[in-house]
């Protein structure tokens, strides 16, 4: 007998298919493949923030709606490695330092653990807090002045800062609430969005900015690298859309094997199953859920500069669109389920990637036969994008309309499962 999880995927493996097949009826194999290698780098970087939303959920039960929040700040933070403040008399540095002094002051708190005495957590903290902090203003590029670190030094540490920033947004906002209704926790994660979000345009404004040319490797530029040809159609893809594919999913495989072979791996499982019971057995399920929220704000900061290098503007609002997506491909896969949050990710920036091709939905071949027959004309086509919009405008809808349907017959998405109320 075929498991659920098989049946599931047979399915829509079965709808995928009738897809392409349309589409490449109407289109050719060349359009179809271009397109599909267009939303894999795309759904790369949704799954990999998915998977922070999935792991969250899967122990704590908790909805991060500030995760993609945590995507925009990760962005933010290599950027102020990287290009100088505006003036002179800018407050940007002096607010950077002070959240880099606060943040890093409360992973080290958390890190200390609860076994030392008090005193020492607290002097710990708030010594590498300001000794991080100190160093971070030393490394800051001053007005007029040319970036300090090179680009791959600024990554590394942008991904240490966003580390620190999940665990500090899980025990100030989050670890106080642990025992209230859900509701509470609901709430204070949208508020937390939009505080972040306010945070990072007071920080660096409200416009949208861009990583200099000069300081990014060349090998993140628009060479091409050539896959196959297919007919007349020459397939081929950036050399920064395989990196993106190369690092989501090599990470995704290093995080599946982390969980599922590790000791600390087998934590996570433990709490996700019963955080009660877990601790019983002597695992300490703060620091368990602290790991959990570094673990997803790293993935996101792994991929989030790699997303602004694929010509995505960097502004305090953007990490709200991607949240939305990762969100709706962690409940398409399954929410708690880090295999499903990987295969939701890339389904839903397929399904992303594919909207635009209707734009032109006059030169289908299936709609001159729909022509011919006289159930659509050009001109009424025309009339309804200009009054409703075209398709590519609708690409979130059509996103999230893709993940309800699943949902209304799979309310446990593609790989979840029903389960009892937990402790």
């Amino acid at each position: 007998m075929k498991s659920p999880a098989l049946k599931a995927a047979l399915i829509w493996l079965f709808l995928f298919g009738g897809f392409a097949a349309f589409v490449i009826a109407n289109k050719g194999w060349g359009v179809f493949l271009n397109y599909l290698l267009l939303g894999l780098p795309q759904g790369a970087i949704i799954a990999a923030i998915a998977v922070g939303y999935s792991m969250v959920y899967g122990i704590i039960q908790l909805i991060n709606f500030a995760h993609g929040e945590i995507f925009m700040f990760s962005a933010y933070f290599l950027l102020m490695f990287l290009v100088p403040p505006d003036s002179p008399t800018s407050l940007a540095p002096r607010i950077i330092t002070g959240l880099i002094a606060l943040i890093v002051a409360v992973a080290a708190f958390v890190a200390l653990g609860e076994k030392r005495k008090p005193l020492i957590r607290w002097v710990g903290a708030l010594g590498a807090g300001a000794l991080v902090a100190a160093l971070n203003y030393k490394l800051l590029p001053r007005w007029g002045g040319n970036p300090v670190l090179p680009f791959f030094a600024a990554y590394a540490i942008a991904i240490v800062y966003t580390c620190c920033l999940g665990v500090t947004i899980d025990r100030l906002a989050y670890r106080p609430l642990r025992s209230s209704p859900r509701l509470i926790p609901l709430i204070t994660a949208i508020g937390l969005s939009l505080l972040l979000q306010n945070v990072a345009q007071v920080t660096w404004g409200s416009a949208s900015r861009f990583y200099p040319a000069s300081v990014v490797p060349e090998f993140f530029s628009g060479k091409r690298v050539p896959l196959a040809t297919v007919g007349d159609t020459r397939l081929d893809m950036s050399f920064l859309d395989l990196v993106i594919l190369l690092v989501a999913v090599g990470s995704m495989a290093v995080l599946q094997t982390f969980v599922l072979r590790t000791k600390t791996g087998k934590a996570m499982r433990a709490c996700a199953q019963d955080r009660v019971t877990a601790s019983l057995m002597g695992i300490q399920v703060d620091v368990v859920v602290a790991l959990a929220f570094a673990i997803g704000a790293g993935l996101a900061a792994l991929v989030a500069p790699l997303y602004v290098l694929r010509g995505t503007p960097l502004y305090p609002q953007m990490g709200y669109i991607v949240g939305i997506l990762a969100f709706a491909s962690a409940v398409l896969g399954g929410i708690g389920n880090l295999t499903g949050a990987m295969i939701g990710g890339m389904i839903i920036g397929i399904i992303y990637s594919f909207v635009p091709l209707f734009d032109a939905l006059d030169t289908f071949p299936v709609f001159t036969y729909l022509e011919q027959a006289g159930w659509v004309t050009r001109e009424g086509l025309q009339r309804a994008m200009a009054a409703f919009g075209r398709p590519s405008q609708y690409q979130l809808g059509v996103a999230y309309a893709f993940m309800i349907l699943v949902i209304v017959f799979k309310p446990t998405g593609l790989l979840g499962k029903a389960s009892a109320k937990r402790a």
